[in-house]
């Protein structure tokens, strides 16, 4: 076999590229993050959701995310959201030990996540952009130029497209990017204005269009921005500040005194998806994936998830701990729950640009007549914070078997506590668990006195837990330890079903 210079090469260093770069590290895997910005780009993104919010709590890291976003805004958590552009989501009511969505810039977002790739024990380097990369039988080879031009070559086992919507990755796979090109754009600016409300946000519609506000940071307010006037201008027309008091006044009915910005974009809502996410030595995650309108700042959140989930999968198979087979699960998991994202983005965008006189008394209605109702407040919570993904397959023996793990107490210890230092986590009542098990080398076994796991376990005895906080495997009564290893064996992709 020949020479590596890394386990995994990650092209990107974004929220989904250094999360990946993070998972696979901490579980031993050498890992190499190849980033072409020196710099930082303007923060699209700037709420991250709940079900992030519990995998960064597993991972040690809400700490530092709650103080970051302390620092930039006093009122942080947003416990009721929207979705379509409507207001009325009850993130309040989700039952977790997170039950708001947390405003913080991309910017912040993503130095925090690289810090912690570095701390797991990743190489960033910065500067450095992919130009291509061969595949053999033993790995790949990367080639990419670093800032002053000159050629770097890494010989990797594995390699990762998290280069973004516009991805060189993928581009060179060849992989397809099917769907269809932009049909409508609007805008997003960063104006230099001290947020002219009390409310941390504001929201108009009307016939000639939709506006969000919301601070963003000292002295600026963020307006995001569908004028039905200007929904048609081409994604590369430049913006204007009058451009976007026409629109401020069209719809807020005042333009605020806006004259200067931070920042300001002009975005489409192409929406195209690639057919997988990954073959032999290669994934794409994150925008590399897809690209869609930006609805209901979700976009980031699944790129994080989808992060986690492949992570922890090329940290196992880089250390000779699984099969590679186990990666051909990253695709048959995340591409189903991003085909039910594309949906569901599609509908919402119907929903919410139609701005003609019977549109906007269907968006009406749905606010107040049907948002209200408690089942469907749930059904469209569980879709915009992530809480809806499952893994659970019909033939699975157990009702908790792919669901989600959220905070858990376990005995004097919370689950997020044992997970963030842990790979698979066996958790066990003390009742009939035997005093010593013979457990792989990965799993962390924990007994508690509690008298059941409620919602997380479905009140299951005992449950064996993956690294991303999904079941891998739950149990009614104590398993014996031939049975752990077996499920142990099935979750890391030997005899995968």
């Amino acid at each position: 076999m020949r020479r590596t210079d890394a386990d995994v090469v990650v092209i990107g260093g974004g929220p989904s590229g250094a999360t990946v770069a993070a998972e696979a590290a901490r579980l031993g895997a050498r890992v190499v993050v190849l980033e072409k910005r020196e710099g930082d780009s303007p923060s699209r993104a700037g709420v991250i959701q709940p079900r992030v919010l519990e995998l960064l709590d597993a991972r040690g890291l809400m700490g530092r995310f709650r103080d970051a976003a302390k620092d930039w805004r006093p009122d942080f958590e947003v416990p009721r959201y929207i979705y379509a552009g409507l207001v009325g989501l009850r993130y309040d009511l989700l039952d977790s030990a997170h039950p708001y969505a947390l405003i913080l810039p991309q910017t912040t977002t993503e130095h925090l996540l690289r810090a912690w790739a570095t701390e797991a024990g990743a190489e960033v380097r910065r500067g450095v952009t992919y130009v291509e990369h061969t595949e053999d039988d033993d790995g790949v080879t990367v080639t990419a130029l670093d800032a002053d031009g000159a050629t770097v070559t890494l010989r990797a086992g594995f390699l990762v497209g998290a280069d973004g919507a516009r991805s060189t990755v993928r581009t060179h796979l060849g992989v397809p990017f099917e769907g269809r090109e932009t049909e409508m754009t609007a805008v997003s600016i960063d104006a230099d204005l001290t947020f002219p409300w009390e409310a941390s946000m504001q929201m108009r519609r009307n016939e000639n269009g939709w506006i969000l506000a919301y601070p963003f940071g000292q002295r600026t307010t963020r307006f995001i921005i569908v004028a039905e006037a200007r929904r048609t201008v081409p994604r590369g027309e430049p913006v204007t500040i009058e451009e976007v008091r026409e629109s401020l006044r069209a719809i807020f009915g005042d333009d605020f005194g806006v004259t200067t910005a931070k920042w300001v974009s002009r975005y489409g809502d192409a929406h195209k998806m690639t057919p997988y996410l990954h073959r032999g030595r290669v994934s794409l995650v994150g925008e590399a994936t897809r690209v869609h309108y930006p609805a209901s700042g979700i976009g980031m959140n699944y790129c994080i998830q989808d992060a986690f989930n492949l992570g922890w999968k090329l940290g196992l198979v880089a250390t000779g701990d699984a099969p590679e087979a186990l990666l051909d699960t990253y695709d048959g998991e995340r591409h189903p729950v991003l085909r039910e994202v594309m949906d569901d983005i599609a509908a919402q965008c119907k929903l919410h640009f139609d701005f003609t006189p019977g549109g906007l008394r269907l968006k009406d209605f749905v606010e107040s007549e049907l948002i209200p109702i408690p089942e469907v407040n749930a059904i469209l919570c569980d879709r915009l914070s992530g809480f809806g993904t499952s893994y659970h397959r019909q033939d699975d023996p157990h009702p908790a078997d792919g669901t989600r793990v959220g905070e858990m107490p376990l005995g004097d210890r919370r689950y997020t506590e044992v997970a963030a230092g842990s790979a698979f986590v066996l958790a066990e009542r003390a009742d009939g668990a035997p005093t010593t098990r013979a457990l792989p080398s990965r799993v962390t076994r924990v007994v508690t006195g509690e008298p059941g796991f409620a919602r997380e376990l479905a009140g299951a005895a005992a449950a064996l837990i993956r690294p991303d906080a999904y079941v891998a495997r739950a149990w009614d009564t104590t398993p014996s330890d031939r049975e752990v290893e077996a499920a142990y064996a099935e979750a890391v992709g030997y005899g995968v079903r």
